[in-house]
């Protein structure tokens, strides 16, 4: 069993959904929320579902905020919630890792101001936001088993071997979603000691033997592309 204690707050679909990966992978968790109309629902679903006023700090701290939570998933269906969560939390534990998710474009930075260390945009996922999940192993492995594992949608690091077709082209020669329905995230170059360039910012580069192209996509989109250009 993993010791990473992690709460779920917000009883929604896709709380519903990571709870279920979380438990295949051995993770303890807890679903929380406010509404108690939610109950029958969780009670349905042999969910174990606690009903706490989050908006109480002290409710927190007896949830093991500041103590040995290492993980929570804000997912309310209202940016507001998400937000007033995170910042409440945040003021009880600087270190602990929050994961909120956001419906709107304009929640987005006052997720980041209120303290989140994870912005999930369903709709909008940039480039940096994923290359900071990379960044983040332990991060990066719950959302992996969870997020991305609720779809066969998979994010993958791709190193330019010197056999390649790739080898020696430009980016917008080869950029994936123009043939392949995938992704293409950014690319880590090695010539600037793997500095990582955001394909956002609209830079074009030549790909060289040693490079790594960061992608998002259907694990068969991945492997059709890559043995296309031998990979």
């Amino acid at each position: 069993m993993n010791d990473s204690k992690i709460l779920l707050f917000g009883f929604t679909r896709s709380a519903i959904e990571i709870g279920t990966r979380l438990k295949a992978q051995g993770y303890t968790f807890t679903y929380i929320d406010n509404d108690p109309t939610l109950l029958p629902r969780a009670k349905k679903l042999g969910c174990n579902l606690l009903i706490l006023d989050y908006s109480d700090d002290e409710t927190l701290v007896t949830l093991g905020i500041g103590e040995d939570v290492k993980f929570v998933f804000t997912l309310f269906e209202e940016d507001v919630q998400n937000v007033f969560l995170t910042l409440s939390i945040r003021s009880l534990d600087p270190k602990v890792e929050i994961i909120a998710t956001t419906h709107t474009k304009d929640a987005i930075h006052k997720l980041e101001i209120a303290g989140a260390s994870t912005v999930l945009d369903p709709y909008q996922m940039c480039g940096k936001r994923i290359y900071k999940l990379i960044t983040q192993p332990e991060v990066m492995q719950v959302l992996d088993e969870t997020i991305f594992g609720t779809e066969d949608i998979n994010m993958e690091q791709i190193t330019i071997t010197a056999h390649s077709t790739l080898n020696g082209t430009m980016l917008k020669e080869c950029y994936p979603t123009q043939s392949y329905n995938m992704l293409l995230v950014g690319i880590h170059d090695k010539e600037l000691k793997k500095e990582f360039i955001f394909i956002t910012e609209g830079h074009d580069h030549k790909l060289d033997s040693g490079d790594i192209l960061v992608v998002i996509g259907q694990s068969a989109e991945i492997e059709r592309f890559k043995m296309d250009y031998q990979l």
